[in-house]
Order: structure tokens, then C-alpha cells, then sequence
């Protein structure tokens, strides 16, 4: 009798798996008969098609096919970045102008050119305007600011060039000139009225 039992005990495991087995194809089979998401044409203004879903949610947009926009500041002078303060403690008058890697100051009367931040120790950085030949400076500050100022303000593009902590590879950028010599009037203006 005991072997009835292990045989019924087997019978019954073996039909719970098939059963088991055939509920797993099922859903598979009425998972592969879902259907296809359709993909819908949606014409522009100008009739030309994109695609999108059937629902879409962003058919009140147009595309705008352009390269160059003329009020963005990616262009253009708006980009220079000015930042005056006036220290209460000992009445320290602090002005700078920054873009990219490279910063101009004004402080207490006294002008500096750096480039880049976080300098990896005891390396040197680099300016390049237009295709003059490049200056060099320890930890970013640039000798003669200046003669440097006076050749910004007559360029249309600076190259950059410094090694940043932790990297002790260079970090290369480009900075526009366009609107320097505003910007650095703008600068001194507001030094003025510290």
C-alpha cells in the first residue's frame, strides 16, 4: 500500500507540473498575440512628415529648423559673466569677469589674467589669442595682464589650456571675444560705483 501511495503522490506531482507547464504557455502565447504598437505619421506646417505614437501629446509643437539664434548668448557677449563686491572688513574692491577657463580681475586698482581653477601643482597654463604665439603662466596667472587685456580686447578668439587637480592632463577651451571690450567697460563701470 505503500507503494500506491508513492506512485499516486508521483501521478499527482507530475499533473500539478504539466498543469503548471501549460498555464507558463499560455500567458506566452497570449503575450505574443498582443498587438504592435503602430507608428503614426504627423505632418508639419510645411508638410513635412515626422513620426510619431498614436497618442501624442506633443502634436501643438512645430519644428523650428534652425542652427543660429541671434538673441542666445552662446554667440555673443552676454556670456561674459561680471561679479563686483566690496569687502566690508578692510575695503577690499574686488571685480572680475569670467567665460569658459578664462578670468580677468581687478583688484584694488591692479589688473590679473588667469585661466582655469584647481590647478595641478607646480604646472604651468596657457592663452592663445587668434593664431598669436601662446603665454604661458605658473598656476594659471598670466604675466603682463595689461598687454593681454589690450590683445583681448582687439581679438575674436582665446584658447585656454591648463591641467586641473586631480588630472594631470591638459584641459583644453575656446572662449569668444566677441563684446570683450563692453563687457570689460562694464566691468570697470561697476567697479567704479563700489
Amino acid at each position: 500500500m505503500i507503494k500506491i501511495n508513492k506512485l499516486a503522490v508521483i501521478a499527482i506531482c507530475s499533473l500539478f507540473s504539466a498543469s503548471i507547464q501549460a498555464q507558463e504557455d499560455s500567458l506566452n502565447v497570449e503575450s505574443q498575440k498582443q498587438e504592435i504598437p503602430t507608428i503614426y505619421a504627423m505632418k508639419e506646417n510645411d508638410g513635412s512628415t515626422i513620426l510619431t505614437n498614436k497618442t501624442s501629446k506633443y502634436s501643438h509643437l512645430s519644428i523650428d529648423k534652425k542652427t543660429y539664434y541671434p538673441t542666445s548668448d552662446i554667440h555673443g557677449h552676454d556670456s561674459w559673466r561680471i561679479n563686483c563686491t566690496k569687502k566690508k572688513f578692510d575695503n577690499m574692491k574686488i571685480c572680475y569677469m569670467k567665460q569658459g577657463d578664462l578670468w580677468v580681475f581687478l583688484i584694488n586698482g591692479s589688473y590679473s589674467v588667469s585661466v582655469g581653477t584647481d590647478h595641478y601643482p607646480r604646472t604651468t597654463a596657457g592663452l592663445r589669442i587668434d593664431t598669436s604665439p601662446a603665454i604661458y603662466g605658473y598656476e594659471g596667472d598670466l604675466p603682463k595682464p595689461l598687454s593681454i587685456i589690450e590683445r583681448l580686447k582687439k581679438g575674436k578668439v582665446a584658447y585656454t589650456r591648463y591641467q586641473e587637480w586631480p588630472y594631470q592632463y591638459n584641459k583644453d577651451g575656446e572662449v569668444s571675444l566677441i563684446g570683450f571690450t563692453e563687457q570689460f567697460n562694464e566691468m570697470l563701470r561697476q567697479y567704479k560705483d563700489l
